[in-house]
C-alpha cells in the first residue's frame, strides 16, 4: 500500500496569520515579495519625490544663511563694517605731537590739524594720610650693647636683604650705627635712641630707602641680636600690611586711632554706611568700599606709605563727604583734604574748564593725560587704507555670495541619477551611495526664479543712477567683469584710492545716502510699491542691497502678509517659516500620500498571501483525498 502525506507551516504578514507550505512546492514568500517589488514603483517615486523636495530645502536653506551672514556683516546697525553707516567711511589716522594729549574721533570729525595747551588738570577729591601711616621700627627695652657680640640680624631695604653681624666692637650706639652702614652702605639708615636707650631705626633723610624689615638670622647657627636691641618680635617693618587687622593697625600705625564703645570703625562715604569690626583686614576694608556705592575708592599707596581716599569722579563741584561715629579712624588715617579741580585747557585758541579729562570738540575726543609747557598738535589725516579695505571687503565678499548663487543656477540636473530606493542603497557601499547622492543632489536649483530675480536685482542696484548724485561705481573704479563672468566685480585700487582722498564725501554717499521721503529700515516692508520705487532711485548702494536682502529673507512679515521670497520658499530654522513654507507644505503632502501607498501596499499584501494561502489549503486537501483514496484502492 501506498501513502501520501503533506506538509503545512503558519507564518504571520502585516499582524495576519498566513498557511504557507510544501503542498504546492511554491516559495511563496519570495513569489509574494517579488510580486509587491513590482507593485512598489509609485512608492518609491513618492519617496524619491519628497527626497528631492528635502534637498532642495537644504539647498536653498544653505544660501540663506550665506545670504544672512554677509547682511549681518555689511547690513546691520551694530556691525563695526556696517555699509550703511558713515562712520564705516570716515576713518582717520591720528597724531599727537606729545604724549600729554591724545585724541581719537567720532563720526562727525573731518580731517585737520588742532593746536591744545593743558595748563591743569581735572582732579578729584581725596582723602589721604598726612604723612607716613606706619610707624617707624622701634624697640620695646633699651637696647643691651653688653650682650650683642657674636649675633646678627637680618635687615631689608625694599625687599634686598642683608645681614648685619654684630661683635665686641659694637658697644653704643654709633658702633651700631658704623655696623650697620659697613652692611648696607653709609646714608641709607638711621638709629637713634630717645633718653631710655629705647632705638629707632627709620630710613636716612633723602636716601630714597622706603620699607624696612629687621628679622631674626634663618640660619639656627647664628644667634638673634634683635632681644638684646631690645625688639619684642621676630620680625618688625616700618610698613603695615593690608592682611593687618584693624586692631593690629590702631598700635602700629604712626598715629594711633580707637574704636567705638562697640568695639567698632563706623564710617559714612557720600551717605553710605560701613561697619567694621577690630578683625577687620584692611584689604577686606579696602575691597567693601571699592564695590560699594559710595563713590569713592580706597588704596594703600605702598610706596609713599599712605591711605588715599578718593571720588569715583573728577572736577571741582565733586566733594567726598565723609564723616565716623564714635572711633577716630579717619583723624589718624585719612586726615588729610584735597579738592578737586577742573580740567582748564585751551583748544584751537578756545578757552574751556571741564569737570573730565576726557573733552570732545568738534568730533574729535581729547584726552588730557598732562599739564602742557607748550601746545600740543593733533593732526586727523584721512584713513585712506582703511576705508579702501572695508569697500574691498565687501566686494570680495559680494563676489563670493553671487559665486555660490550662480553656480547654483547654472548647475545641470541629470536624471540619471534620481534618489535612491533602500533596496538600492543595500546594494551599494557607503562611498558609493556618498558619490551617488552628490550627482543626485546637483542642479536642483537650476534656473530658480527666485535665486535669479535676486541677483538681477542686486546688479541693477549698484549700477541704476542715485538722485543727487553724479558718481558711479565705474567713475570710482569699481566695475563689472564680462558677460560670462555673470556679474563679478573688479576694483581699480589706485582709482578708488584717488576717488577716497579726494572727495570721500562723494564716496561715502554713494553708498550711505538714504531715502528723503523714506528713510530708515524699520518700516521698509511695510511701504507699498511706489513707495519703495521712490525709496530705491534716493537710496544708496548700501540702503538699496539691505531692501533686496530684506525681500528675500526677512522674517518680518510686508503688507501682503508674507515673509521673505526664500522663508517664504524654503523657511529657516529658529522662525515661524521653518515648518510654515512651500517646500515644507510640499514634502508633508508627499508623507500623506507615501503613507496611503504604504497602506494600499500591505493590504495587496495581505491579499497575495491570502490567496496562495487558500491554495496551499485547497492543494492540502486534495492531497489528503487522493492519499485516502490509494489507501482505500490498495486494501480492496
Amino acid at each position: 500500500m501506498s501513502s501520501s502525506s503533506s506538509s503545512i507551516s503558519s507564518t504571520t504578514v502585516n499582524g495576519r496569520t498566513v498557511i504557507s507550505g510544501l503542498s504546492s512546492g511554491l516559495d511563496v514568500d519570495s513569489i509574494v515579495e517579488q510580486l509587491m517589488t513590482a507593485k512598489a514603483t509609485k512608492l518609491n517615486k513618492l519617496q524619491q519625490q519628497q527626497q528631492l523636495a528635502e534637498w532642495r530645502q537644504e539647498a536653498y536653506r544653505s544660501i540663506i544663511e550665506d545670504i544672512q551672514a554677509f547682511a549681518s556683516k555689511y547690513f546691520d546697525t551694530t556691525s563695526s563694517s556696517n555699509l550703511m553707516s558713515e562712520t564705516t567711511f570716515q576713518q582717520f589716522s591720528v597724531t599727537s605731537s606729545s604724549s600729554a594729549v591724545t585724541a581719537s574721533y567720532t563720526s562727525s570729525a573731518a580731517s585737520g590739524t588742532h593746536s591744545v595747551e593743558v595748563s591743569q588738570l581735572a582732579t578729584a577729591a581725596s582723602l589721604a594720610t598726612g604723612s607716613r601711616l606706619s610707624a617707624d621700627i622701634q624697640g620695646t627695652t633699651a637696647a643691651d650693647y653688653d650682650s650683642l657680640a657674636g649675633t646678627s640680624f637680618v635687615i631689608s631695604l625694599d625687599g634686598t636683604q642683608t645681614t648685619v653681624t654684630l661683635d665686641s666692637s659694637v658697644t653704643d650706639l654709633d658702633s651700631l650705627q658704623a655696623a650697620i652702614d659697613d652692611a648696607v652702605g653709609e646714608g641709607k639708615v638711621t638709629v637713634s635712641e630717645d633718653e631710655s636707650g629705647i632705638l629707632t631705626i627709620q630710613s636716612a633723610t633723602d636716601s630714597g630707602v622706603q620699607a624696612i624689615t629687621i628679622s631674626k638670622p634663618s640660619s639656627s647657627g647664628s644667634s638673634s641680636a634683635l632681644t638684646a636691641l631690645g625688639f619684642s618680635s621676630t620680625t618688625l617693618s616700618n610698613r603695615i600690611s593690608t592682611t593687618d587687622t584693624l586692631e593690629t593697625l590702631a598700635t602700629t600705625m604712626s598715629s594711633s586711632f580707637q574704636f567705638n564703645e562697640d568695639g567698632q570703625v563706623e564710617l559714612s562715604i557720600n551717605g553710605v554706611s560701613f561697619t567694621f569690626d577690630k578683625d577687620t583686614k584692611l584689604s577686606e576694608m579696602i575691597s567693601e568700599i571699592n564695590n560699594s556705592d559710595a563713590g569713592a575708592t580706597l588704596k594703600y599707596d605702598e610706596l609713599n606709605d599712605r591711605l588715599v581716599l578718593t571720588a569715583t569722579t573728577t572736577g571741582a563741584q565733586k566733594t567726598l563727604s565723609v564723616s565716623e561715629s564714635g572711633s577716630t579712624f579717619l583723624s589718624a588715617a585719612l586726615n588729610q583734604s584735597t579738592a578737586g579741580t577742573d580740567a582748564k585747557v585751551t583748544i584751537d585758541g578756545q578757552s574751556l574748564t571741564r569737570s573730565s579729562n576726557t573733552v570732545t570738540v568738534d568730533g574729535v575726543t581729547y584726552t588730557f593725560n598732562q599739564e602742557t609747557t607748550e601746545a600740543a598738535t593733533i593732526t586727523l589725516t584721512q584713513d585712506v587704507d582703511a576705508i579702501y579695505d572695508s569697500i574691498e571687503s565687501f566686494v570680495d565678499d559680494y563676489n563670493a555670495l553671487i559665486s555660490t548663487i550662480n553656480g547654483e543656477l547654472s548647475a545641470e540636473y541629470d536624471s540619471d541619477y534620481p534618489p535612491l530606493t533602500e533596496a538600492q542603497e543595500d546594494e551599494m557601499s557607503d562611498e558609493e551611495i556618498e558619490n551617488w547622492n552628490e550627482k543626485a543632489k546637483t542642479g536642483l536649483l537650476s534656473n530658480d526664479s527666485i535665486l535669479q530675480g535676486l541677483l538681477d536685482d542686486l546688479r541693477m542696484a549698484l549700477y541704476d543712477s542715485i538722485s543727487g548724485q553724479s558718481s558711479t561705481l565705474a567713475s570710482i573704479g569699481i566695475t563689472t567683469g564680462t558677460y560670462d563672468e555673470k556679474g563679478k566685480l573688479y576694483i581699480d585700487e589706485d582709482k578708488l584710492k584717488e576717488a577716497i582722498q579726494s572727495d570721500p564725501d562723494q564716496v561715502m554717499e554713494l553708498f550711505t545716502q538714504q531715502s528723503s521721503d523714506y528713510s530708515g529700515t524699520t518700516t521698509v516692508r511695510k511701504l507699498s510699491s511706489s513707495e519703495r520705487q521712490t525709496r530705491y532711485k534716493q537710496e544708496g548702494i548700501a540702503y538699496r542691497f539691505y531692501d533686496i536682502i530684506q525681500d528675500n529673507i526677512s522674517s518680518i512679515r510686508d503688507n501682503s502678509g508674507n515673509k521673505g521670497f526664500l522663508l517664504e520658499k524654503a523657511g529657516i530654522e529658529n522662525d515661524a517659516s521653518n515648518t510654515d513654507n512651500t517646500l515644507t507644505d510640499m514634502i508633508n503632502d508627499y508623507q500623506e500620500k507615501i503613507d496611503k501607498e504604504e497602506d494600499r501596499l500591505d493590504d495587496e499584501e495581505d491579499r497575495l498571501y491570502e490567496q496562495y494561502s487558500a491554495l496551499e489549503t485547497y492543494i492540502s486537501q486534495m492531497n489528503a483525498q487522493l492519499s485516502a483514496l490509494q489507501s482505500y484502492l490498495s486494501g480492496s
